[in-house]
């Protein structure tokens, strides 16, 4: 049930964005924020502690390829949300792209605050 839950706040959080939730690179993100809930410690190292896991798990060829389907999703949804619910969001300067880590760590952020 806590699985279920930790989920639907994730697809939650990512909802505020405009991404393209039938992308590889959204359901990859979706499982890279879950990771790093699940072991706080991952985020240290994505390509390391997160991506080779999601590439086994979707048959992707390498951990590389998860990282760029990720970043591709990202680049997307920059481009198509709002710049001011972006860095509102994000806690960031306007004409400033987050970057994946930053992306996983906020959303990390906001699980743990609404669960203590």
């Amino acid at each position: 049930m806590e699985d279920k839950r930790t989920k639907e706040f994730i697809l939650n959080e990512l909802s505020k964005f405009s991404f393209r939730k039938y992308t590889k690179g959204f359901r990859y993100l979706n499982e890279a924020i879950y990771l790093c809930i699940k072991d706080a410690e991952a985020i240290e190292n994505l390509h390391k502690n997160v991506f080779p896991f999601i590439a086994e798990k979707y048959k992707e060829k390498s951990p590389s390829n998860v990282k760029w389907c990720i970043e591709q999703s990202v680049r997307t949804m920059y481009n198509n949300t709002e710049e001011s619910k972006i860095c509102k969001y994000f806690n960031i300067e306007e004409n400033t792209k987050p970057s994946l880590k930053s992306i996983i760590y906020t959303v990390l952020c906001k699980y743990e605050w609404n669960n203590n």
